[in-house]
């Protein structure tokens, strides 16, 4: 009896991390699926809307802000898809800032951020048509959809390339993994340049979910190489501004490589 405990002990020490990492792998598909139905919906609104998407909003709010001012919603809120389709269940660090509630309050719906890249710059051939209307752009007006970020993994609702892109270093941040480094940065509520919202980008074991401007939904590694052109969406004038926005602080590039610097980390 003592020798069959035994052995089965030992069969469950050899399958228990398999299990874990398969139940990981099933969490990270129901973002992936979430992206996907998430995609429908904007495409729907745009198809119903002269092709243009919903106002931009920077908040976090599902129901009406105490303030009043309808920016403070959520992005994905324009689009009347279900809440429960913005969470992802890897997250653990959304952000609270005009937002309905903490995490832990069961406030979970603002996973994913937006791509405002290109809205955020008042140049006529480089944005949603934002600065005229504050409308997302037509679709169909896209000259790289396929290439172009919709929105992904973020603990930030817009995100508008003050340092919160992966694909250049984060604000003034260059040491937001080096735990020994003074300019460590984990603090939890200015964590936009901090590795709190690096984790958040990557926390799908090192890989961000990503949608699409045409609909579609990939994972990118944290390995791969991110590309400025994903959020100008290969506009060189979009590209042009937003590296020289504020002396192009925003836009240095990273001093090493993120999957390096994961490593033995979290």
């Amino acid at each position: 009896m003592l020798v069959v405990i035994l052995i089965l002990g030992v069969v469950m020490s050899i399958m228990l991390p398999s299990l874990s990492r398969s139940s990981t792998k099933m969490r990270i598909e129901r973002t992936v699926n979430n992206l996907r139905v998430i995609g429908v919906f904007i495409k729907d609104y745009h198809l119903n809307n002269e092709g243009l998407g919903a106002p931009h909003s920077d908040g976090g709010c599902w129901n009406t802000p105490a303030d009043g001012n309808p920016k403070n919603h959520y992005w994905g809120y324009q689009y009347g898809a279900d809440k429960e389709l913005f969470n992802s269940p890897l997250t653990w660090n959304t952000i609270e800032e005009r937002s309905d509630g903490s995490r832990a309050d069961g406030h979970k719906f603002v996973d994913f951020g937006f791509n405002g890249v290109c809205a955020k710059w008042s140049d006529d051939g480089a944005t949603f048509q934002d600065v005229k209307t504050g409308l997302a752009r037509d679709l169909d007006s896209y000259p790289y959809p396929a290439t172009t970020i919709w929105a992904h993994d973020h603990s930030e609702p817009m995100i508008d390339g003050d340092g919160d892109v992966p694909c250049y270093a984060f604000g003034q941040d260059q040491n937001a993994f080096n735990k020994g480094h003074a300019n460590f940065n984990p603090d939890g509520v200015h964590r936009e340049n901090s590795e709190l919202a690096l984790q958040e980008i990557y926390r799908n074991l090192g890989s961000s979910c990503v949608l699409w401007a045409d609909g579609h939904v990939s994972k990118v590694s944290m390995a791969e190489g991110w590309k400025p052109e994903w959020y100008t969406g290969g506009i060189p004038e979009a590209q042009t501004a937003w590296e020289e926005h504020e002396g192009g602080k925003y836009t240095q590039p990273a001093p090493y490589p993120y999957g390096q610097a994961y490593i033995g980390r979290f």
